[in-house]
């Protein structure tokens, strides 16, 4: 499908989050098919495309939308709008009305949204559609915070504020507010949108506040700065939700934001909401969270739900569904809302979820109404096939193994019963809390390297992380893998992908020469005698077809694993 983006004209002279939408549903787009053009006014060309898309409602932008309308196009409109009957009078009422009336389908960022908009506008609901915004995966890769501190001077904790300095984000009351905590600055980043404003607000704050201005969308520091505050504040006027809020979400912040608008639908129980006319509600909030810890079970549940990637197969549905009337849904897997029980948050799950992941040993709660079971994908591989979940809270640990050209891979869980008492809604799948991911150690190549979970074993070197197959948990090694182990017969697995020559030295001393790998496996039997010491070193040299492998850094040389060990044999003998 061929579809054209427009939006009003001084639209991108200061961005806010709806022109990072248009840019980011521009980039995702075409990986489900669609083709997005911007709106050039000196080659027009409407007709070549079948569905016109248009972001905003400021004034004058129904003259553009009349005129698509009037050459018979499918027009879509997309508001980024929070509208109120006590507030409607200081919008142009009446011309986004026939907006609305004229556009095939009102694009809302949540069913709140759709339902206020439907109601104070009084246009039948099946007008509106929601397309929930979404986050860059880049956010969820890890970051360090020390690089947004070195390239500001910031050494001592801060709360953090991304958005244009404008009346609506109401950053005045959060300088007031932040009176309250003065051992915290107050940084903000972002367009100066209303110079009069900002200019007040940084006279209201004082050397608590710390203005760094604009940075780019895809910036690291930027990411970094979520890394590194104490917590994320957005109390505007109104939020639907606002975009920084979803990113500093990604990277683990806790959030402070107001309850007025959608944000409740994104974020559940996992931010703490505040009145926006009430400093010291806003006080408040920021007192909540600061004694709180990060979660990431709100981590997760962005990773899960909002994307880019999603909101992208979304929108692309709904030009088709408009092109021809067919009602298309993609969208079948993420979470409810994130919840509190009085203990810690959590959030059920639909029968199908996923997200993305860095490798490390990913930890969590997780429970079930009626037993479940759950088959879990990592980057596409079944690597846990009809595990059981109970009723109880019970914690589970998955390794999550390097991905070749990435650093993070991908999660996929499928839920079916166990039994025929299941019932529908969100207890059709799996409850998820105290989410916690410990990183691998890494190689001089920034690789995560394994810690293997054998007793008789330690001090491994040059094995990557754990993974877990069908049959067996293994490790890819590199060109000499090596570790202490104690005497006795040690067994192991073995394969390569393409055969392998492998000698095996204990304490330097060649033990087996030559011993061939092949793709199919085998176990191998290696003696480890005694000589007075508790432990002895084994290391392998790898020879193995390298260029084969496309240059990667792990060269996929040998997977190990299955390893045990019968030492009383060897005592006997």
């Amino acid at each position: 499908m061929n579809i054209l983006f427009s939006t009003y004209p001084t639209a991108f002279h200061t961005p806010g989050g709806g022109e990072v939408q248009l840019l980011q549903y521009r980039e995702f787009l075409p990986a489900e098919s669609v083709n997005v053009t911007l709106f050039d006014p000196w080659e027009p060309s409407f007709q070549q495309f079948d569905v016109v898309h248009f972001f905003s409602c400021m004034s004058g932008s129904l003259h553009f939308c009349a005129f698509i309308k009037s050459l018979n196009l499918p027009l879509l409109v997309s508001p980024n709008l929070w509208i109120t009957e006590d507030n409607k009078g200081n919008y142009p009422f009446d011309e986004i009305r026939t907006m609305f009336v004229l556009a095939d389908r009102v694009v809302c960022n949540s069913n709140m949204e759709c339902a206020l908009l439907a109601k104070v506008f009084n246009i039948p609901r099946e007008k509106f559609s929601t397309v929930y915004n979404g986050v860059n995966e880049e956010f969820f890769e890890p970051s360090d915070p020390r690089l947004f501190r070195g390239t500001f001077g910031i050494d001592g904790p801060f709360v953090l504020n991304v958005a244009n300095i404008e009346a609506r984000k109401n950053q005045i009351n959060l300088i007031k507010a932040m009176r309250e905590f003065p051992h915290l600055k107050l940084v903000l980043i972002g367009y100066q949108r209303d110079p009069e404003y900002a200019k007040a607000c940084f006279a209201e704050g004082g050397d608590q506040v710390k203005y760094i201005g604009s940075l780019p969308h895809d910036s690291p520091i930027l990411k970094s700065a979520y890394a590194a505050c104490e917590l994320f504040a957005l109390p505007s006027t109104l939020e639907t939700p606002g975009l920084a809020a979803l990113e500093a979400s990604a990277c683990g912040a806790k959030l402070v934001i107001t309850d007025e608008g959608c944000a409740q639908e994104y974020f559940g129980k996992g931010a703490e909401y505040v009145r926006h006319d009430d400093v010291s509600d806003i006080v408040r909030g920021i007192a909540q969270m600061m004694s709180q810890p990060r979660s990431l079970i709100s981590t997760l549940v962005t990773r899960a739900n909002f994307t880019w990637r999603q909101a992208a197969r979304t929108l692309a549905d709904l030009y088709r569904e408009v092109k021809s009337g067919e009602v298309i849904h993609s969208i079948t897997d993420g979470f409810h809302e994130i919840e509190y029980d009085g203990y810690r948050l959590f959030a059920w799950s639909l029968p199908e979820f996923g997200f993305s992941s860095a490798p490390g040993e990913l930890k969590f709660l997780w429970r079930s109404v009626h037993q479940t079971l759950v088959d879990i994908f990592i980057d596409g591989l079944i690597v846990q096939r009809d595990l059981k979940v109970y009723r109880e809270w019970s914690y589970f640990t998955l390794e999550i193994p390097h991905r070749k050209g990435s650093s993070n891979s991908s999660l996929h869980f499928k839920l079916r019963a166990s039994d025929e008492n299941w019932i529908g809604g969100k207890f059709h799948g799996v409850a998820m809390a105290e989410v916690t991911l410990t990183p691998f150690k890494s190689d001089h190549n920034g690789l995560p390297l394994a810690a293997l979970d054998v007793p008789f074993i330690k001090n491994l070197t040059n094995f990557y992380s754990t993974e877990t197959t069908v049959f067996r948990r293994q490790a890819w090694v590199r060109r000499e893998p090596a570790f202490d182990c104690e005497p006795g017969l040690l067994t192991f697995w073995w394969s390569s992908l393409a055969g392998a020559d492998v000698d095996i030295f204990v304490d330097d001393i060649a033990v087996q020469r030559n011993i061939y790998v092949s793709p199919d496996g085998a176990f191998h039997t290696l003696t480890i005698p005694h000589n007075g010491n508790s432990y002895r070193h084994v290391r392998f040299v790898v020879d193995a077809k390298q260029s084969q492998f496309g240059g990667d850094l792990r060269e996929l040389a040998v997977a190990i694993g299955a390893f045990s060990l019968d030492n009383q044999t060897l005592i006997a003998n």
